[in-house]
């Protein structure tokens, strides 16, 4: 389960650092919030998306990003921290927590970003679907020519 406050990390994994793929086909998996590439998360102004945010090679600049699509929003004053991670776990979700919105997203992403500009607009994007997770069936997408799938 993703457990985000507020855009700040609860916990931090030294792990080592992650490298950029060798080619824009390679689609990197997803590091976490416990990663120290992770650098934060927004709800998007598009409605009902989430993003997070990554700095792959740690050089400063965000270069990676996945989008998740919210399934469902809590007021962050109704809903503990607590009650929000068990109903996450019990419905495979992710969850976003900020104040006074909690949200709840799909567990894998819709979208997968390489290459992230100073706008937070992606060079490469990929779109999954099926929302399960990298398994091959991501298509490369384009503004110019989406797919008939993607809504």
């Amino acid at each position: 389960i993703s457990i985000l406050v507020s855009g700040k990390v609860l916990a931090s994994d030294q792990s080592g650092v992650f490298k950029k793929p060798e080619s824009a086909s390679e689609i990197p998996k997803e590091p976490g919030w416990k990663n120290p590439s992770y650098r934060g998360w927004e709800s998007l102004s598009v409605p009902g998306l989430v993003a997070t945010y990554y700095d792959l090679d740690l050089d400063r600049e965000l270069d990676y990003m996945v989008i998740r699509k919210v399934i469902r929003k809590a007021s962050a004053d109704e809903t503990t921290i607590e009650k929000a991670i068990e109903i996450a776990k019990f419905d495979d979700l992710s969850v976003f927590f900020s104040h006074p919105v909690v949200y709840f997203t799909n567990r894998n992403p819709l979208f997968y970003c390489l290459g992230v500009d100073y706008r937070r607009n992606c060079r490469d994007i990929w779109v999954d679907i099926a929302e399960d997770g990298l398994n091959g069936n991501e298509e490369l997408y384009t503004l110019s020519t989406p797919s008939l799938g993607v809504r």
